[in-house]
């Protein structure tokens, strides 16, 4: 990992790209990223969230975009990826109704590589951000078996949350070493040592982050994204994030 690929999920500081998104991220630039990766874009039109980060000298590490703007217009989602400079889009999450059932996680299966196959025509990478629950047992098999399986590699790629691998009961390395090169994200928080196992700041908590690291790194990760869905102090947090990430960055 070197530090230019280091990047900030937003959703870390809902709280405040919501009152200020241009606001926010100056602070996010003057804490030290360099990259983001947006889950909305705090009520911005995409080309003018384009320019604040041109003027700040961020990018878009890529940007999370619920399942519903896919189902109603795909093509707008495209041409929102295009206007704020972003190369990956990422589905966050899969609802509970879409993924009651083999068949169910299959059709969604479906749906993923076409918009895989859209994306691709437009030069632009997509993939699936994992929770735990997609290693929950499905009777005999588990909903990320089963998207692994029946997504096209070429057309799909995966953002493994390593957090919520290990929070599922799998282990993390073992899963970026299974799905080889279709990580091309990575989101990295850190979990407590308590029975609670609630997320901290990367370096606050008991994730094997050097392990982890090459191993992405072997994978051909591309971008290495902080996040906390809990932060104590969303600034404060990010930042002890960044500084722990820069430490163990080759450069």
């Amino acid at each position: 990992m070197r530090k230019d690929q280091i990047s900030l999920q937003l959703y870390t500081v809902r709280e405040h790209t919501a009152n200020d998104m241009p606001g926010t991220l100056r602070r996010l630039a003057e804490i030290g990223y360099n990259a983001v990766e947006p889950a909305g874009f705090g009520g911005l039109a995409p080309q003018e969230l384009r320019r604040v980060m041109d003027d700040l000298g961020l990018r878009a590490s890529g940007a999370h975009v619920p399942l519903d703007a896919w189902e109603s217009d795909p093509a707008s989602v495209i041409a929102d990826m295009h206007a704020i400079g972003s190369a990956h889009v990422v589905v966050p999450i899969a609802p509970p109704e879409r993924r009651g059932d083999a068949d169910e996680i299959s059709r969604l299966a479906e749906a993923f590589n076409r918009w895989g196959e859209l994306c691709r025509a437009e030069g632009i990478t997509f993939s699936y951000h994992n929770h735990d629950f997609e290693f929950a047992p499905l009777g005999e098999t588990t909903m990320w078996d089963v998207l692994v399986r029946e997504t096209d590699p070429d057309l799909v790629h995966l953002e493994l949350d390593l957090y919520w691998i290990e929070y599922g009961g799998s282990d993390p390395e073992t899963v970026l070493r299974d799905v080889g090169d279709r990580v091309s994200l990575v989101h990295l928080k850190d979990m407590s040592p308590d029975d609670t196992r609630s997320d901290l700041p990367i370096g606050e908590g008991v994730m094997p982050w050097r392990d982890l690291l090459k191993t992405a790194d072997e994978r051909g990760v591309e971008w290495f994204i902080a996040e906390q869905d809990n932060p104590r102090d969303a600034m404060e947090d990010s930042r002890t994030s960044l500084r722990t990430l820069e430490e163990l960055a080759d450069g």
